[in-house]
């Protein structure tokens, strides 16, 4: 059996697949921030809990919102008791077996080239739009890595001017330091921002689509801004990356009205003789990051068997 983590600020995934890559079974519990012991001793025990259940010692492929440093030591946001902690090491001690490590949206993009809903595309870029927006690029079917692992960290890229003007944005501090990160605008807590912006009455985003398919005016000018934005964004991608295909996932890709409309908000910020990609939702769903770094698991142990 193989198994793949997900791990996340608020929750810890594990699923058990077969060799197939066909899921067996798959639970959650929280994940804990604040303690590296405490964390260190929940992925134990979850894995534990998956070779009782399996009754065999499975591979493990990890998925996680950081990356690490040229120490080995974790950098993230959103867990805070890992930073600093040589996370790889201390986790493949403490579930004594070789561990695959990988980013969690990178993970994702590998899923969807690999049977997913990118199967047979050779360039294929991930963009992932819940609490933050990040990306991930595969060439070939490999991850691509880059010299410092911050390729495709575009949430952390300006809103462009000329959209900050035409809506009379501020501009907003991020987390990382920056001013007017791409996150602050266009993720999940970025567009119900746009609801305050706007000075609209709907508090949350299932609230505002609930509003926008209701045809009402206050929803309809947010939802129209943010897919202006979006389509800025998408094109600048187009520009960078010319991938063949795009797979979008997080929170905001269960809202079909942005499959619908991105490739008409998209056409006016390219220039002519330049089409935008196809873009596609995830065929595996929210479940597709820990699948891609269960299967990435399974391949690094095969070719640790296979040198040996």
């Amino acid at each position: 059996m193989i198994y793949g983590l997900d791990i996340g600020g608020t929750k810890i995934e594990l699923a058990i697949y077969d060799t197939q890559h066909n899921k067996q079974n798959a639970w959650r519990v929280q994940t804990p921030k604040n303690d590296y012991q405490e964390f260190l001793a929940v992925l134990k025990d979850i894995v534990a809990e998956a070779d009782h259940k399996s009754g065999t010692q499975g591979s493990v492929g990890i998925g996680l919102p950081c990356v690490f440093d040229d120490h080995g030591r974790a950098i993230a946001a959103s867990i805070p008791c890992i930073n600093n902690q040589p996370l790889a090491e201390d986790i493949a001690h403490a579930l004594g077996r070789h561990v695959t490590f990988q980013n969690d949206v990178r993970a994702f993009v590998f899923s969807e080239a690999y049977g997913g809903a990118a199967d047979g595309h050779e360039n294929v870029l991930g963009v992932v739009l819940g609490t933050g927006v990040g990306g991930g690029l595969c060439f070939g079917g490999e991850i691509y890595q880059s010299r410092q692992n911050v390729a495709c960290e575009f949430g952390h890229v300006p809103l462009s001017a000329i959209l900050q003007q035409r809506y009379n944005f501020p501009l907003r501090r991020c987390g990382c330091g920056l001013s007017s990160c791409l996150n602050q605008y266009i993720s999940g807590p970025g567009l119900e921002w746009m609801c305050t912006h706007f000075n609209s009455n709907h508090r949350g985003v299932k609230e505002l689509i609930a509003g926008v398919r209701a045809n009402e005016a206050n929803a309809t000018k947010v939802f129209n801004a943010y897919i202006d934005c979006l389509g800025a964004f998408f094109a600048q991608l187009t520009l960078m990356y010319d991938p063949d295909i795009i797979v979008l996932g997080g929170g905001i890709s269960n809202i079909r009205e942005i499959f619908q409309r991105l490739p008409t908000a998209i056409a006016p910020y390219l220039f002519s003789g330049v089409d935008a990609p196809t873009i596609v939702a995830p065929k595996f769903g929210d479940s597709s990051g820990v699948r891609g770094v269960a299967i990435l698991g399974q391949q690094a142990l095969f070719e640790i068997h296979q040198n040996d």
